[in-house]
């Protein structure tokens, strides 16, 4: 597909037949206005999907259909490297180079109920990441009856957590304090303790 705005793209058709004929060009059944040359011009975002065939005509003699050529739907989700915390609600955004589209949003492999519009709001649940702490979607769009696809992994964050102070601040010799981090995300967590912007050696508990 032609994935970039401004960009372009040229199909040619061609005719062992000797002469100089002219050239029908169809985007699915429907006729291209204006366009009698060998070759047509298409540009990101004047619905350019589709499948073209075209037709060669020589006095007036118009010839057979050729096969047909599939132009596929450009497609974009945005943002492009989505993230969020668990039990957060994150909006992607499906965009098609196309006129009119369709949309089935995928996690992982498995089409989202109801998730048919560009966009798909995700309440972040950590127990859908995988031992990366991604979670897959895929948004298909279909335009002229030709579908393109886009692809991202949402990365999962547990919930902000909070700490809590007991003994503070420690007042004697030999006396102790604890802190204690708690997240609201489901699971088994481990932790990381900074004292300033130094890691506590050791300390992941």
């Amino acid at each position: 597909p032609i994935t970039a705005s401004g960009g372009t793209g040229t199909l040619t058709c061609a005719t062992a037949s000797a002469g100089s004929p002219t050239f029908k060009w169809l985007q699915g059944s429907t006729e291209v206005s204006g366009q009698t040359g060998a070759e047509l011009t298409l540009t990101y975002g004047s619905n350019p999907s589709g499948e073209y065939t075209c037709h060669a005509i020589l006095n007036t003699v118009e010839s057979d259909a050729s096969a047909a050529t599939t132009v596929a739907t450009h497609v974009a989700i945005t943002p492009a490297s989505p993230s969020g915390a668990d039990a957060a609600t994150v909006t992607m955004t499906c965009s098609a180079d196309a006129t009119t589209a369709t949309y089935v949003w995928k996690k992982g492999s498995t089409a989202i109920t109801g998730a048919t519009t560009a966009e798909y709001a995700y309440t972040v649940a950590i127990a859908d990441a995988d031992a990366s702490g991604n979670v897959g979607f895929t948004c298909e769009a279909t335009a002229n009856s030709v579908m393109g696809t886009a692809t991202v992994n949402f990365s999962v964050k547990p919930q902000q957590p909070t700490i809590t102070a007991t003994g503070m601040p420690i007042t004697a010799s030999g006396g102790t304090g604890t802190l204690t981090c708690a997240t609201a995300s489901a699971g088994s967590p481990t932790f990381k303790w900074l004292q300033g912007t130094t890691e506590v050696s050791g300390q992941t508990g």
